[in-house]
């Protein structure tokens, strides 16, 4: 099979994380301020560049970091490997200006039939850490986002009109209250709260694309 990548796995990670992006926290003084979400799993450059090549600076609190646990083979929602479901898709014709600019009008353009092959399904499991520094922050942030979840939240990660694989759903499964240990404050000033979820997946094979393969007219030579 030749090379091909899509990003698939990449677009639920990133559907995943903007679920968190917006949430505020409100200081003692009465001002909101927005929290940040990063990925969790940072090459050694970018972490390096965060914290401003020093050994010595601590991350900057609240904040969140998301990152993948675990990607499993779901079992239970395995089909037939070999069904192919044929599209038909007609576009609209649509000319270029010199700007580059696409401009559509009423007449037929490309003509394809779409064989999408079937998808393997998987569950791909998610983490949430919520870095606070005191009790406060924390329960305004968990308050915000565990209220979203009742039971699941809907994601979509293409608005592609015929991938059949752009929706899912995001579960949250645990959630882990802190990350101290007794007596509280110890061994660290951040306090870690750690929320996961499963999300169940699909990965696909690359499609085929083909002229359409139903007849448009009849010549008749009458």
């Amino acid at each position: 099979m030749d090379f091909f990548y899509d990003g698939q796995i990449r677009r639920y990670v990133t559907q995943f994380m903007r679920i968190f992006i917006g949430f505020k926290y409100e200081a003692g003084n009465g001002d909101q301020q927005s929290v940040p979400v990063m990925y969790g799993d940072l090459t050694r450059q970018v972490a390096n560049i965060i914290r401003e090549n020093s050994e010595n600076k601590l991350p900057t609190v609240p904040r969140m970091a998301c990152y993948i646990t675990g990607l499993e083979m779901d079992t239970g929602r395995l089909t037939d490997p070999t069904f192919v479901s044929k599209v038909n898709i007609r576009e609209r014709h649509y000319d270029i200006d010199s700007d580059g600019e696409r401009t559509y009008t009423g007449a037929q353009g490309k003509n394809v039939t779409v064989e999408r092959l079937m998808p393997t399904p998987f569950t791909l499991s998610m983490r949430c850490d919520i870095w606070t520094s005191n009790t406060d922050q924390k329960l305004q942030l968990l308050e915000q986002i565990l209220v979203l979840f009742n039971p699941a939240l809907e994601i979509q990660t293409t608005d592609n009109y015929i991938d059949w694989t752009s929706l899912s759903v995001v579960y949250l499964t645990s959630t882990g209250f802190t990350s101290r240990s007794i007596p509280a404050g110890a061994e660290s000033d951040i306090d870690i709260c750690t929320v996961d979820f499963e999300i169940p997946i699909w990965i696909s094979p690359p499609a085929k694309v083909k002229k359409l393969g139903v007849i448009r007219s009849i010549i008749a030579n009458i």
